[in-house]
């Protein structure tokens, strides 16, 4: 099954941009279309607090790596299936054909950091990493929120899936493509909180706000279940 998903990958970076009014383009919170890369999602984690050691990233990549004298830290956060899912496959014949039945039996979702995709800048200086790392806690919190959602919305939907193909790769690919298409979506309504927790908090250094959206994440978590 893994092999089939496509993850949407979130990237959020910490940019003081003082004189903007609104965050430039390059410091926006964005989702990219990723394939699975099996190491790269072994080494992940699921939520919990961080350190500057969890990113690994030598080196901001592609255009950012143009503004890297702005970021002062980027995250690489999406949302994966739980391990603990499963799924059915079957088999069956009707007028002498065979077919292939596919349907969920457990399904539940994570926010997952990439360490080998996120960096930190070695040169924030030492008074500011304490807020740095916070705001990337946060933008992880959010992307953990969405995935716990998620879960909570798939127990509506995921016991009705039922996926009817001439092969068990072509099960395993519907499975995945619908899977993928709610991920996509919880992601893409997660964006709209990011952005306006970047608002609040990248254009200025601003504590106070950034304790706010700390804590009321972090009451929400608590109040929010996994399964």
């Amino acid at each position: 099954m893994n092999r089939f998903l496509r993850y949407a990958v979130l990237f959020l970076w910490l940019a003081f941009a003082l004189a903007c009014a609104r965050l430039p383009e390059y410091a926006q919170p964005r989702i990219v279309q990723v394939h699975e890369q099996r190491e790269t999602l072994v080494t992940g984690f699921p939520y919990r607090p961080l350190t500057p050691a969890d990113f690994r990233a030598t080196s901001l990549s592609g255009q950012l790596a143009e503004h890297a004298e702005r970021i002062n830290a980027h995250a690489t956060i999406l949302i994966r299936v739980t391990a603990d899912s499963s799924f059915r496959l079957t088999s069956g014949n009707f007028n002498g054909q065979s077919y292939f039945f596919g349907s969920i039996g457990q399904l539940a979702f994570e926010a997952v950091m990439l360490p080998d995709r996120s960096w930190w800048n070695p040169k924030i200086p030492a008074n500011m990493r304490s807020y740095v790392l916070q705001h990337e806690q946060i933008h992880f919190a959010l992307t953990e929120l969405a995935a716990r959602q998620l879960t909570r919305d798939s127990h509506k939907w995921a016991s009705d899936v039922l996926v009817i193909e001439l092969t068990p790769q072509e099960v395993r690919a519907e499975l995945a493509q619908q899977i993928n298409d709610r991920i996509n979506a919880a992601m893409q309504a997660s964006l709209k909180r990011q952005a306006q927790f970047d608002e609040d908090t990248s254009l200025s250094y601003n504590p106070k706000w950034q304790h706010w959206w700390s804590s009321t994440v972090e009451d929400e978590l608590k109040k929010s279940y996994r399964k």
